[in-house]
């Protein structure tokens, strides 16, 4: 559960405990460990392409990547549940009870690699990293490949041209601030 051997001094702790209940115990006490969340949110930091760097060739370090990870850690921990933790990271600024970790859970739509160069000023860059969020998100919450839906439909496939760009516009608005020292997530409405 944790990724970790057992110590010598715990593994002779368990196997002294003659009590019936001693694997429950064990099992309990390793689930309320820190190091639960941090073990099985590797598992989805790997799905949402967390990095602390924005990779390729300017290969920039983001300075608040850790806050993301955090909040996979903590979440896992906490035993949030799965609707709501999918829920915060596709729309934490739009939620009901917006809050910092809502928003925080954000950064699931900008954990991807990306070339730092201003959207604005190279709409294809845009366009790119769109697909790449939606790709994660097909791959990693529906289970199915989307992206090639962006050009073509396939007779025999589950994803249309048309479901693709309806999903495409939820996420239009996301764009990339360039920062000092990297890049965050921003939602513009005002283009």
């Amino acid at each position: 559960l944790l990724g970790l051997p057992p110590t010598p001094a715990q593994v002779a702790e368990f196997v002294a405990d003659d009590a019936p209940q001693a694997w429950e115990r064990l099992v309990d006490k390793l689930l309320a460990s820190p190091h639960y969340g941090e073990r099985y949110g590797r598992h989805w930091l790997d799905v949402a392409r967390y990095a602390d760097s924005a990779g390729f060739e300017y290969d920039v370090h983001r300075a608040n990547a850790w806050r993301y990870r955090d909040y996979v850690i903590k979440s896992f921990n906490e035993d949030k549940p799965y609707n709501l933790f999918i829920a915060e990271q596709l729309a934490g600024d739009e939620m009901d009870y917006k809050t910092y970790e809502t928003m925080i859970a954000t950064g699931f739509l900008r954990a991807g690699p990306r070339v730092l160069f201003r959207e604005k000023d190279n709409p294809e860059r845009r366009f790119d990293y769109l697909d790449e969020i939606l790709g994660t998100i097909g791959k990693g919450m529906l289970g199915m490949t989307v992206n090639c839906a962006r050009c073509h439909n396939h007779p025999l496939e589950k994803w249309s041209n048309n479901q693709y760009y309806a999903m495409a516009n939820l996420y239009a608005r996301v764009r990339v601030k360039q920062g000092d020292a990297g890049a965050s997530t921003v939602f513009n409405t005002s283009e």
